[in-house]
């Protein structure tokens, strides 16, 4: 694989957050989930798809998929 040096420090990063959570793939996912409620103001809104149904969103703002 080749090594693209600007995408590094990305994968530096989300290799340590990996190794904290003890490579658990669940405490992983819990950490991410955490981390985007806490951050949901920063986050953009997907663009509206003319004719496509709207998600239903639940209270806390997460989208709720069928």
């Amino acid at each position: 694989m080749k090594i693209d040096l600007g995408l590094q420090p990305t994968r530096d990063i989300r290799e340590r957050i990996s190794r904290d959570h003890g490579n658990d793939p669940r405490r992983l996912v819990e950490y991410y989930m955490e981390f985007q409620r806490r951050f949901v103001e920063r986050l953009r809104s997907p663009p509206k798809q003319e004719g496509a149904a709207e998600q239903p969103v639940a209270a806390d703002g997460t989208s709720r998929r069928p």
